[in-house]
């Protein structure tokens, strides 16, 4: 969406046919990451792309590895729920667990 104008477009140079979907954008607007299934159909990975001054998003592209073949294809993970993040996450993963396995649940505010 163009501000200025309220204008919207589809974001063809990024989209593909496969499933794609959880778009979430940096702090400063220009970045914003999705997930897609485009590399091989069955597991989404995470895609990256940037915004430049006209509004034209950049082609999307996966996060650098050392060998990007031999990575992606081992790799069994399927991200869903990417997010950028300011700072790096303190985590206890067993107390994590345990609150997400328990019957409370923590009223959420929204901002």
């Amino acid at each position: 969406m163009d501000l200025n104008t309220g204008e919207t477009r589809a974001l063809d140079e990024v989209n593909s046919d496969c499933a794609e979907s959880l778009h979430n954008w940096s702090n400063n607007s220009r970045w914003f990451l999705f997930t897609s299934r485009r590399d091989d159909g069955l597991y989404s990975r995470i895609y990256f792309s940037m915004m430049d001054k006209d509004g034209r998003a950049t082609k999307p592209f996966m996060l650098p590895q050392r060998d990007p073949k031999q990575f992606y294809r081992r790799l069994l993970y399927s991200y869903n729920t990417p997010d950028f993040t300011s700072r790096p996450i303190k985590n206890d993963a067993r107390r994590m667990g345990r609150n997400i396995e328990n019957d409370q649940r923590t009223p959420t505010n929204l901002r």
